[in-house]
């Protein structure tokens, strides 16, 4: 071991943060040793027995009124000049990256000085549009009289079914908010700058769309469209675990036992795909999961499926293509993202974490370079 890696070793550096309190927060409260979700107090398993607009205004104000679907569904279709900004993009381009390039421009009204909460609530409202305009490649239109999950599954063609609208507004209850995952905490970041609202959305939405973060959901069904039956499942993962390959949607860095969100995900998902073409990657993904806990138990570790796990099963049932499923996580956890930044301003302050410089000292410019 060299002597940088030997001095390397012995910093106390917390790598990526862990265990490190940076702030406080009374949005969610996750216990990852018990299993446990609450937003604002409330379990969720209480909260998803309510309509998506409850819940979210529960998160962003701590007010359950119908009110908040009356916000919701004033700012749910995009304007003309929005619409061209979307159809402008080439489809190609991940829903992901559409968001987050066009959260900072899209209009929030007319309104002179509206407060910053409101702009973040009529941004989280645009979101389905921009997603679904992306996806059909044309101007739509989401029924504001009809309950928000119901109108963004309408816009995209998905029908209307009963069940797969509950299904899909479980599952984004279950997204809208998680402490200070990277993307929360990326958002609250740029917050503490003083940075408008749609900067603080943005950034967050760029975290999300990462692998380690938001994006598990689309792996995991990148993976499993790739295996014919149970036994390549399992070969799947004796081959990932034995090189030391991460399975995506297996394990989360909070939670010590099974993920309480996943729960209802693998019953939705089981609900809606037995007896349907989609069983068969359900029964695909259902072996992938069982086979990985096994291999952990046999280490000694209790790691199971997180709430990405299934979840993409439900969104596709939904008719969404797998690259569109974190931007309808996105759509869920931007009403996170807006609580957090009107939580940030009561008491304000910039982040600056320090950082162990471990370089070398009193260099020399290399021979020959001129600083002319």
């Amino acid at each position: 071991m060299t002597k940088l890696h030997q001095h390397k070793a012995t910093l106390p550096v917390a790598k990526g943060l862990a265990g490190v309190v940076v702030d406080s927060t009374a949005i969610s409260n996750v216990r990852g040793a018990q299993g446990e979700l609450s937003y604002r107090g409330v379990a969720i398993g209480e909260l998803v027995k309510l309509p998506f607009h409850q819940v979210a205004g529960w998160v962003v104000c701590e007010r359950l009124e119908d009110t908040f679907a009356g916000l919701l569904a004033a700012s749910a279709n995009l304007s003309e000049i929005e619409t061209k900004l979307v159809l402008g993009i080439d489809p190609s381009v991940h829903p992901m990256q559409v968001l987050q390039c066009l959260i900072p421009v899209i209009s929030v009204g007319p309104d002179v000085g509206l407060a910053e909460a409101n702009q973040g609530i009529r941004i989280a409202a645009k979101l389905p549009a921009i997603v679904a305009t992306h996806l059909r490649r044309k101007k739509v239109y989401l029924d504001p009289t009809r309950p928000y999950a119901e109108r963004f599954l309408l816009a995209i063609g998905a029908g209307n079914n009963a069940q797969l609208i509950k299904a899909f507004e479980v599952a984004q209850i279950l997204q809208l908010e998680h402490s200070f995952n990277a993307g929360t905490f990326a958002s609250r970041v740029v917050a503490s700058t003083l940075a408008p609202i749609a900067s603080a959305i943005a950034a967050g939405i760029g975290a999300l769309s990462g692998e380690l973060h938001g994006g598990a959901d689309q792996a995991v069904l990148d993976v499993a469209d790739n295996l014919k039956n149970v036994e390549q499942a399992k070969s799947y993962v004796d081959h990932a675990l034995s090189n030391n390959i991460k399975v995506p949607g297996m394990g989360h860095r909070e939670y010590r036992v099974k993920d309480p969100r996943a729960v209802y995900m693998f019953e939705w998902s089981k609900k809606l795909a037995v007896g349907t073409p989609h069983q068969h990657t359900f029964e695909i993904l259902q072996a992938i999961e069982l086979h990985f806990t096994q291999h952990m138990a046999q280490r000694g570790k209790a790691l199971h499926a997180n709430v990405e796990f299934y979840k993409g099963l439900v969104f596709r049932m939904a008719g969404l293509p797998n690259e569109y499923f974190t931007a309808c996580f996105a759509m869920a956890r931007v009403f996170g993202y807006v609580a957090h930044f009107v939580e940030s301003r009561l008491d304000n302050r910039i982040f600056r974490p320090a950082a162990h410089y471990n370089g070398a000292h009193n260099r020399r410019l290399p021979g020959g370079f001129s600083t002319l």
